[in-house]
């Protein structure tokens, strides 16, 4: 017979941004970038801009991560599954994956669940390294800021994605006859 859908049921998508990934890709980037601008006079200048695992380098970075993930609940919090009523302004020490739950309509096309997940990835990645730069190379931060905007546009594109509604397939043994039998089909 098929699948049978219950109508108006919810589908719920779990978005894991593994922390140690995005790690690495914010420190590669800065590394990437400032190997690519390195030149004879500004090694010292170079060497600032990379995003490092030391400890004061890694708390300005969680803290920018932090504040990029609040920002992508408010962006989805039309499909956010939380029932939280409180926060606070603790440390988060990278020690645990960042996790959403979102509950999408019963359309929500499931290919665009790896690109919800990939947009997020890059906000959190380019809002971060937008703030480091901000404080280490102010001449590229406004660059990383609009990156971080077109990763926020690409995380509504993605969770607004909707499939196309699919026909009823009949089978015949469950089809009634027409009232028109014995007749012919068409114009005299």
């Amino acid at each position: 017979m098929g699948e049978q859908k219950t109508l108006g049921a919810k589908i719920n998508v779990t978005v894991t941004i593994k922390i140690s990934w995005l790690l690495f890709d914010i420190m590669n980037e800065t590394f990437l970038r400032g190997r690519t601008i390195q030149d004879k006079e500004n090694h010292k200048e170079v060497a600032s801009m990379f995003a490092s695992e030391d400890e004061e380098n890694s708390e300005k970075i969680l803290r920018s991560i932090k504040k990029g993930f609040a920002e992508v609940k408010i962006e989805l919090s039309d499909y956010l599954n939380e029932d939280g009523t409180m926060t606070d302004n603790s440390h988060y020490d990278g020690s645990t994956d960042l996790t959403l739950s979102l509950t999408m309509p019963s359309n929500f096309n499931k290919a665009a669940t790896t690109g919800v997940g990939e947009a997020i990835h890059d906000y959190l990645k380019n809002s971060a390294i937008a703030e480091w730069y901000m404080v280490t190379n102010k001449s590229d931060a406004e660059q990383y800021v609009a990156l971080s905007q077109k990763s926020l546009v690409s995380i509504q594109q993605a969770v607004s994605k909707r499939s196309r509604p699919q026909r009823p397939n009949d089978s015949t043994s469950d089809s009634t006859s027409d009232s028109t039998t014995g007749g012919t089909t068409g114009s005299n």
